[in-house]
């Protein structure tokens, strides 16, 4: 997600060079720019990545994957308190400069930009699940907590399957990042939920 947020230049400079190990000549020569404007592109996108990643201390998950009770007790009252509509319960349990990052792959409905700041996210989430429930919510969902990517979260279900994912990065009692995939291409690998028992 955070690759995504970077410009295509700035994309291709990173990748070539910090990940696929490209000398700045060899980058240039691909991108069609000077080894400067190609060392300047890979600068920034580092420095784009580096303010993007988690910035909490995360539980790491127990040995049978289980999320950390204390974990699960913050998601419970965030998913709670969004489903309700309360705006000062979800406030408290964000951080004051909490991001979300939706990534819906221009297939579904998601946020085009980093939402950032308590209120904001706040109001934002609110008003996704309760005025467009059709886009975000529907009666028939079911949620299901999981570890994503490393972090704690909540797998959304429909009757066909995954229809969305959510990390949380949580920094002592509050959420200070969300991670929302809505990206059918990236949710594929899920196993569906287990019938109810």
């Amino acid at each position: 997600m955070i690759l995504d947020q970077l410009s295509p230049l700035e994309r291709a400079a990173f990748l070539l060079h910090d990940v696929f190990d490209f000398s700045f000549g060899e980058v240039a020569t691909a991108l069609e720019r000077s080894e400067a404007a190609c060392r300047q592109l890979a600068a920034r996108a580092r420095a784009h990545v580096r303010a993007a990643r988690p910035r909490g201390a995360n539980a790491p998950p127990t040995r049978s994957g289980e999320i950390d009770a204390k974990h699960t007790q913050l998601m419970s009252a965030f998913i709670a308190a969004v489903q309700s509509g309360d705006l000062n319960a979800l406030t408290q349990l964000l951080a004051s400069d909490v991001r979300v990052m939706t990534d819906g792959g221009g297939k579904v409905a998601a946020a085009l930009d980093v939402v950032e700041g308590a209120d904001r996210t706040a109001r934002f989430l609110v008003s996704v699940t309760r005025k467009r429930p059709g886009a975000w919510w529907r009666e028939n969902f079911t949620l299901r907590f999981a570890t994503i990517n490393g972090l704690p979260g909540v797998i959304v279900d429909a009757p066909e399957g995954p229809v969305q994912t959510a990390a949380f990065e949580i920094e002592g009692e509050v959420i200070r990042a969300l991670y929302v995939v809505r990206n059918s291409d990236k949710l594929r690998h899920l196993a569906p939920a287990p019938p109810p028992q």
